[in-house]
């Protein structure tokens, strides 16, 4: 099969094959300081790690997934798109903002299949917590994820609230998923 490329920019560039698995990470609107421009460099020189640890570590700005009824809502849509835009590899839900590997099916570029996944999320979220206004920030984090190092992106994910210590294993924790049919994994 032909790989498909598709390339976009928006405040970071996106380079988007549909035949690679991907590492996303997409977070809550005002998650962070308003300073976009410092997190957009962070990213742009490849600090991602850095970018994840203030997610971790940020006690300001909304934390409305850490409510079980709004995690339970993007988990269902999470997986109800499974086997229709992707295959899902696996995901953490922290308290504002979520990690994903998945590979695209090709029927779809990325970003279409996340802004339908953010949208419907969004206002099914702000409806449960009576609220209206902008829920995920408009652009996340994606990397494909260079052969060799899918196993490592899948255990940093896993791992993301070991590391923010809100678990000692990453299995404790409610809202992490792992595809147990994937060579390697138990």
């Amino acid at each position: 099969m032909r790989e498909t490329k598709y390339f976009y920019r928006g405040d970071l560039p996106h380079y988007l094959p549909n035949d690679r698995p991907y590492f996303l990470t997409f977070r809550l609107a005002g998650s962070l300081p308003a300073d976009e421009q410092q997190l957009g460099l962070l990213l742009l020189k490849r600090k991602f790690v850095e970018y994840d640890r203030l997610l971790d570590t940020m006690k300001s700005g909304p934390h409305w997934l850490r409510e079980d009824r709004i995690a339970a809502i993007v988990k269902e849509a999470i997986h109800h798109r499974d086997g229709k835009d992707y295959e899902l590899h696996a995901y953490t839900i922290m308290s504002n903002h979520v990690h994903m590997v998945i590979t695209l099916n090709g029927k779809q570029p990325l970003d279409r299949v996340l802004q339908q996944l953010k949208s419907f999320t969004a206002v099914a979220c702000n409806k449960v917590l009576h609220r209206r206004g902008d829920f995920w920030l408009h652009e996340g984090y994606d990397h494909v994820i260079r052969k060799g190092r899918f196993g490592y992106v899948i255990a940093y994910v896993l791992n993301n609230p070991v590391k923010a210590g809100m678990c000692k294993h990453w299995r404790e924790y409610p809202h992490t998923y792992l595809n147990t049919n994937l060579p390697g994994f138990e």
